[in-house]
């Protein structure tokens, strides 16, 4: 069977998306297993065309002639945009089977009780999506389909889950083949030459604003370092990100896998994501993985302030956050340090968060306004409090909760959090020649750099969140 599977085109209100676009991996984990059950399948990245995405996936459709349409809707501002599409798609091109996946569908599945879609995908996707094609092609009844919501009647019946696989070596290579046309647009920040990794999926820690563990049950399986190895043989690309929400979760294994990279004599550029302790408590990781390549880690800091961090269950402490970055500091490794603003922040708080962030003289700071996201166990606390819920504003750069400062201050001091980081692109020696390298190769064009620079301007500036903050009037009568 033909199967369309679609990344929507979905723009943030502020317009993240000019500062990094990564590769869908999840669409291009389904096509793995669907392509190795002898389907044809077509990833259409609505966000990564070069012209116009409506007109782009009505030429998609009318040439693939696709029996069956699957969405990818992990982010919560993408609800809107998903369903709009899914009526479209079965209005005016008729087409009879359509499915969504992804994280937000699968821990808040409610949104998604329209009658154009036929079935919700619960949790991981590579064994329920090709049953489901199956049923759909055999007309054999939904509810005999493991890990699925369906819609009926304007119901929504909920199936018996499926049991997460235990070996997930067994899963078939990510089909990247599938985003070969616009794998030139793939790219965090000056990274352009991108591919994404998966060693691992899930979480043991259990944060209160995050929706990973919950997602995969509270589980953490990893792939073996034999099999890690030989993904990265296939991936061409000179940056790589591991997707792992905690690459060094495993030590050993971490270890090992750089082992056999040294080995192998496979020298990438690699960003990963690494909780502080245990950096902390293996700083050898760090010194064995620069020589690897490691140029960037990716830290959770949160808050500089001990009690707010024990407040969201983040089982850690800022001397641990602080520590590691000196440690990562040390070995030459660059470090994204991400904060999240609070509501009830005062003017104090965001004073001693930019002292802080300057003190260490962080490059690259990250700061997102905490936000409850559906199917987070911070959600279920906080949905009674919530004054916005249009999902637009759902981009963690707006806040959904009362703040304590006015409107017009809250932004004013959360856009200076940018403006005092961000006085130039803060790039070390080793970024500045790879620029360098990539633009005179044809990888990395001057408009990227002015598009980029223009992005953190523009995160910079108060009124751009107290002029995007006008919440829109058309939205799905559910939500309000």
């Amino acid at each position: 069977m033909k199967i369309l599977l679609i990344q929507p085109n979905n723009r943030s209100v502020i317009g993240l998306n000019n500062i990094s676009l990564i590769e869908p991996t999840g669409l291009e984990a389904i096509s793995g297993s669907l392509l190795r059950d002898g389907h044809t399948v077509r990833i259409a990245d609505l966000r990564a065309v070069n012209y116009d995405p409506d007109k782009y996936l009505d030429d998609v459709i009318k040439e693939f002639k696709p029996g069956v349409v699957g969405f990818s809707c992990s982010f919560t501002t993408d609800v809107y945009k998903t369903i709009e599409l899914a009526k479209r798609i079965r209005n005016e091109y008729g087409i009879r089977y359509i499915f969504v996946g992804g994280h937000h569908v699968s821990v808040y599945p409610l949104d998604f009780n329209v009658k154009e879609i036929n079935a919700i995908v619960i949790g991981e996707g590579e064994y329920t999506v090709g049953e489901l094609i199956n049923a759909f092609s055999s007309n054999t009844p939904l509810s005999f389909v493991k890990g699925i919501i369906y819609n009926e009647n304007g119901h929504q019946i909920k199936n018996p889950p499926r049991v997460l696989l235990k070996n997930i070596n067994e899963l078939p290579f990510f089909a990247r083949h599938l985003t070969e046309e616009y794998r030139k647009k793939y790219y965090i920040a000056t990274k352009t030459s991108l591919s994404c990794l998966e060693t691992a999926r899930g979480c043991p820690f259990k944060c209160d604003f995050c929706s990973v563990w919950n997602f995969y049950g509270g589980t953490y399986r990893s792939k073996s370092p034999e099999r890690v190895i030989s993904e990265l043989k296939e991936i061409k690309e000179d940056y790589v990100l591991v997707t792992d929400d905690n690459f060094f979760s495993d030590v050993k294994r971490a270890k090992k896998i750089g082992e056999l990279l040294k080995k192998e004599k496979i020298y990438k550029h690699y960003t990963i994501q690494a909780r502080s302790d245990t950096i902390v408590s293996h700083p050898e990781l760090i010194s064995q993985w620069k020589e690897l390549g490691l140029s960037n880690i990716f830290i959770g800091f949160e808050s500089v302030d001990d009690d707010k961090l024990n407040s969201i269950n983040k089982s850690n402490s800022s001397l641990n956050n602080e520590k590691a970055y000196y440690i990562a500091k040390k070995n030459d490794v660059s470090v994204t340090a991400s904060f999240m603003v609070s509501p009830d922040f005062t003017k104090l708080d965001f004073k001693k968060l930019i002292d802080f962030v300057k003190r260490l003289k962080i490059g690259i700071p990250l700061f997102s306004i905490l936000t409850p996201l559906p199917g987070t166990k911070l959600y279920n606390e906080l949905k009674d409090k919530l004054i916005v819920k249009n999902y637009s504003y759902y981009d963690l750069l707006h806040p959904v909760l009362e703040t304590f400062l006015s409107k017009d201050d809250f932004f004013y001091e959360f856009s200076n959090l940018y403006k005092t980081s961000y006085k130039s692109l803060n790039l070390n020696a080793a970024d500045i020649l790879l620029i360098i390298k990539y633009i005179l190769l044809g990888k990395m064009s001057l408009n990227h750099m002015f598009k980029l620079k223009k992005s953190i301007k523009r995160l910079s500036i108060p009124e751009t969140y107290i002029n995007s903050f006008i919440p829109k009037t058309k939205i799905f009568p559910k939500f309000q």
